[in-house]
């Protein structure tokens, strides 16, 4: 009925009685303010992680493709266009044409096109992928505007708006090169360059292109963003809507949506962990604090106050402890968020840090933060409050806060077990108890989780399974001359401490011309078709490529082969191979995994001296062989023959690179040997496993650092459950305590009774976490072992025996603690009291 009816609708009385109680719980309210501040916190750090992790791996995705576009149709007709405006999917479309290339011969390793893009493109799909621009896109007939890097390897190092540049290149309608007289209008970083091998854009203006003549169904793209997010299901829309002809198709831009399924699925399962365990001490700092207070609200319903009273003097209380708890949480959530995360992102993205890390500090997080936990905060109170509503005065009354005990069997000779009664003084409040335990193994087993899982990670295991060699020096192939002499050879040889030397040889020139053979190569040219700028749609395009055909050739150790003789299931003929018949390719593979190259197939090597024909090798090196070269892979693959053929096919031929091992002892002093011997080659790049290892291992200690400081904190909330739940237990139990006193338990045995209360807490948890918790973890690692293969099974044995040491002290020291400290009244005086 409403309350009004009554005349008891007195909201100034019920803040009052609010406050009071709000005031006489103090403990409860520390607790719950921890409580708050804690979920808070962590809420704020996840969020913060989380946001600048995505938004961080969004602008590398686009960064590195180069375009915000969803998909491309290739040499696009008029009448296409005009279909594809008038197409409800699609929300906008762009158009771009490569009109030619440039020449980059005195570049170092640039591979340049011309490019025209309109309105739409530059601003919607390629500007978003820059930064630092500088000017404005090229308007005038001799306008271009180019990427800092390009400038540059030109020579340019302080380029300026406006200034002129001398450019020669070469149209598609033609094979000879025009040198260009052109003015700079704007220059910009683009970070595409990371991903292709340096190849890049030069754009020129709308005027330029007119003045070409050139349709765009010659190296023309229609740069599609779909409406909708199923790209897939779009694109057979529109390929059913379309006529491609043999010269048109249809491409995707690559993206890495399984990453991003998976860090969403982490982010989403770290987010319920902190909710679920947040809510866990919430609703039992509530429900205890209700079970304490029961005896007070069914004197209040007694004297007529209501159940959405008692409801209102509750959420007042929620109120009340999130304005003190959640504001601290997010202070403190800010301040790691300013701190942790822009190290903890430079360390998850070490090796893409060129690209560029964006933390993300939008209000957004700390709002979502503060709603998010006070969200749990007052679920969490939900069904306290209903409990504290919902008892009748009478119940009320005679409430003692605690269950009822079993009745104790009775034996023989024997008298009640301490132990027994501490069981059942566990179980009486059944709920509780099951909270307490939930939290508890919730934070061990996450505290096994991470501690396991982070210590698997071995630096020295993934440093073994990275690279060739412990070390390795090598150069870029513009390099001019002998970076790499003889005399430096011998000095290397002679350091202390280093073992298995092995040269790779290269030409002077590093690259040699390969003859095209379509029946060898075919396969491989049709797999580069719209990659990294490429575009075959016509056979004069595919002639133009392929009459440029040239591989970097390398003359490597036989121990190489002899090393893949012993993993492959075909071997090589080591004879054969060291005779200068056999050469080795990497394992290179089309999108369904099936090799575009087959063993026994020829390729002819052209040098000054003539041409030389080789087989190819029965097996491949495996993909990224070498692949730290510091140089551009040719226009055709990377070739590998014996040391011996290529100082017979190549006179003047270099050392290129030095590889060689280590006891692991002295790498440190190795290193300083190293960059003294090549100071005067600053060129020489020093490559070592100990470098990478120390990289490694600061990744490693980050990443420990985060997450099992986060375990750590959810097992903070399971130990301060336990403390919560036992120190309302003790004060619900004066009376009954003074009861069994006054009939002859000495203070003592209730000592001893709170103890083994205390070491059954944490024995069921412990056990449940070394059985339960250990099936699940060997469960979590082999998945884990599936994405991180570097991975080595390690169970955190020591770490966890000495967290359950400390818990252990806590669940002792407790019980005894709180009854020394609440319980100083005599045994008469606490008789006497009723609460």
């Amino acid at each position: 009925m409403n309350d009004i009816l009554f005349g008891n609708n007195n909201n100034a009385i019920i803040t009052r009685l609010s406050k009071s109680n709000f005031s006489a719980n103090k403990r409860r309210n520390l607790f719950a303010t921890i409580a708050l501040a804690l979920t808070a916190f962590m809420t704020t750090s996840v969020f913060s992680i989380g946001f600048s992790y995505f938004e961080t791996y969004k602008m590398q995705q686009l960064r590195s493709v180069g375009t915000t576009a969803d998909a491309a149709i290739t040499n696009p007709t008029e009448d296409q266009l005009q279909q594809l405006k008038s197409s409800s999917i699609i929300s906008n479309i762009g158009i771009s044409q490569r009109l030619g290339s440039v020449d980059t011969s005195n570049m170092e390793n640039a591979l340049l096109g011309l490019v025209w893009l309109n309105d739409t493109e530059w601003q919607l799909h390629r500007l978003p992928t820059v930064s630092d621009i500088q000017g404005n896109y090229p308007i005038a007939q001799n306008e271009i505007m180019l990427p800092t890097w390009v400038l540059e390897q030109m020579g340019i190092t302080t380029p300026q708006v406006g200034m002129p540049v001398k450019l020669s290149y070469q149209l598609e309608s033609s094979q000879q090169f025009i040198n260009g007289d052109f003015v700079l209008s704007g220059y910009y970083t683009d970070y595409i360059s990371t991903r292709t091998d340096h190849r890049g854009s030069v754009y020129v203006s709308a005027s330029f292109r007119e003045s070409t003549n050139i349709p765009l169904t010659n190296g023309g793209s229609a740069m599609i963003t779909f409406s909708s997010d199923d790209i897939k299901q779009n694109c057979n829309r529109l390929e059913n809507s379309l006529t491609l002809t043999d010269k048109q198709s249809l491409e995707v831009v690559p993206t890495n949506e399984t990453n991003r399924t998976v860090l969403i699925f982490g982010l989403v399962l770290t987010i319920f962990l902190i909710a679920f365990s947040g809510y866990l001490l919430i609703y039992n700092v509530f429900y205890i604090s209700v079970s304490k207070d029961t005896r007070f609200f069914g004197q209040l319903k007694t004297i007529g106050t209501t159940k959405k009273q008692i409801k209102k003097i509750i959420c007042r209380q929620v109120l009340q402890t999130s304005v003190l708890g959640i504001p601290a949480g997010l202070m403190l959530g800010g301040l790691f968020s300013f701190w942790v995360v822009p190290y903890a992102l430079n360390m998850m993205y070490s090796n893409n840090t060129d690209i560029g890390i964006k933390i993300s500090f939008s209000p957004l997080v700390f709002i979502g933060a503060a709603a998010f936990t006070f969200l749990t905060a007052f679920i969490g109170s939900m069904k306290p409050a209903k409990i504290a509503s919902s008892i009748s005065p009478i119940t009320a009354l005679q409430y003692t806060g605690m269950g009822k005990i079993k009745k104790e069997v009775k034996h023989k000779n024997r008298g009640v077990k301490l132990y027994r009664m501490a069981w059942e003084n566990v179980f009486r409040k059944k709920k509780s108890a099951l909270l307490v335990f939930v939290s508890l193994c919730l934070g061990l087993f996450l505290f096994l989780v991470s501690t396991g899982l982070l210590s698997s990670l071995s630096p020295q295991n993934f440093v073994n399974q990275w690279g060739e060699a412990d070390f390795v020096l090598t150069y870029q192939m513009s390099a001019e001359g002998e970076p790499i002499t003889e005399e430096m050879l011998s000095e290397i040889q002679q350091i202390e401490g280093i073992d298995d030397v092995r040269l790779t040889y290269s030409p002077m020139s590093v690259t040699a011309d390969i003859e095209y053979d379509d029946t060898v190569f075919g396969k491989y040219i049709k797999s580069l078709d719209g990659k990294s700028g490429i575009d075959f749609s016509t056979p004069e395009k595919i002639n133009a490529y392929t009459q440029n055909f040239y591989s970097g050739i390398y003359g490597i150790d036989i121990q190489y082969v002899q090393e893949l003789n012993q993993v492959a299931e075909y071997p090589i003929d080591v004879i054969s191979f060291e005779n200068g018949e056999t050469l080795l390719l990497t394992q290179i593979c089309d999108d369904n995994g099936k090799s575009l190259f087959k063993p026994g197939e020829k390729i002819t090597i052209k040098t000054q001296n003539g041409q030389h024909t080789f087989t190819i090798g029965e097996s491949f090196l495996e993909n990224g062989f070498q692949s730290e070269r510091g140089h551009t892979r040719g226009t055709a693959p990377d070739i590998f023959i014996s040391q011996s053929a290529i100082k017979e096919l190549f006179p003047d031929y270099k050392i290129f690179r030095v590889a060689f091992n280590t006891n692991g002892k002295n790498d440190v002093k190795i290193l300083n040997q190293l960059k003294t011997i090549t100071a005067a080659h600053p060129e020489i790049q020093i490559i070592s496993r100990y470098e990478k290892g120390i990289e490694m291992s600061e990744y490693i200690v980050t990443t420990k650092i985060l997450g099992i400081g986060l375990s750590l904190v959810l097992l903070l909330i399971g130990v301060m459950n336990f403390i919560s739940t036992m120190v309302v237990n003790v004060n619900t139990r004066r009376h009954e305590l003074a009861i069994l006193e006054s009939i002859g338990m000495t203070r003592k045995q209730v000592k001893k009774v709170l103890l083994y209360e205390g070491l059954f807490y944490w024995g069921i948890s412990f056990s449940l976490v070394i059985t339960v918790g250990t099936g699940l973890y060997a469960l979590l690692y082999f998945a884990f072992k599936q994405v991180v293969s570097y991975a080595v099974f390690t169970y955190p044995l020591f770490p966890l025996i000495l967290i359950a040491t400390i818990i252990l002290a806590v669940c002792l020291y407790v019980p005894i603690s709180t009854y020394k400290t609440e319980i100083k009244d005599s045994v008469i005086t606490r008789l006497r009291t009723t609460e």
